[in-house]
């Protein structure tokens, strides 16, 4: 896994292929790096969408992952409104798990 570069991430989690081992590894990938995009203004990523875009079954067998990612977002600004659209169904949808 240490081999796996952000867009070797992106694709197999966008493929649900080993979510168990890949989701914690991306969550903290985006957590290290949120507060420069953050600083950087516009926030359009592919790897957070294809981590936000997991079926919600994924998340409410992994609550603490799934709060540690609405976590990370919350320390974004600037969203793309695709990302921001998908922010609000992934928090809509676990509102009572986050």
């Amino acid at each position: 896994m240490k081999d796996l570069t952000v867009e070797d991430l992106r694709r197999l989690i966008a493929q649900d292929v080993g979510l168990r081992w890949l989701l914690p590894v991306a969550l903290d990938f985006l957590r290290d790096t949120a507060p420069q995009e953050a600083a950087a203004g516009w926030y359009d990523d592919d790897l957070l969408s294809a981590v936000l875009t997991r079926p919600e079954t994924v998340w409410r067998n992994a609550h603490e992952l799934a709060r540690h990612l609405n976590e990370t977002v919350r320390m974004l600004t600037d969203l793309s409104p695709y990302i921001q659209r998908e922010v609000d169904e992934f928090r809509t949808a676990l509102s009572d798990v986050l």
